[in-house]
């Protein structure tokens, strides 16, 4: 997350309340293990209500983004009403 913020004018406290929300949700969600799927797509869903810069760059990476078509999508998708993002 940090990586994907940087250089974006997002207060680390955004960040900081963002994965105690990430965890929280998960640990109350999971017993034991975490699938590491499970972690991305809720980063994704927290950088998408913080930032779209930082999310696009985050859902590059993680989602292993390859043609312009991909980043074309993911941008698309950011500027629906609901940011449905998938």
């Amino acid at each position: 997350m940090l990586v994907a913020c940087r250089k974006r004018r997002i207060p680390i406290e955004d960040l900081k309340e963002a994965v105690e929300r990430i965890e929280r949700d998960l640990h109350h969600r999971f017993e034991e293990e975490i699938p590491a799927p499970e972690i991305g797509e809720r980063v994704l869903k927290e950088l998408s209500a913080i930032d779209t810069v930082a999310y696009i760059r985050f859902a590059s990476v993680y989602r292993e983004f390859e043609t312009v078509a991909d980043f074309e999508n993911v941008i698309q998708q950011s500027r629906t009403p609901e940011r449905a993002i998938r």
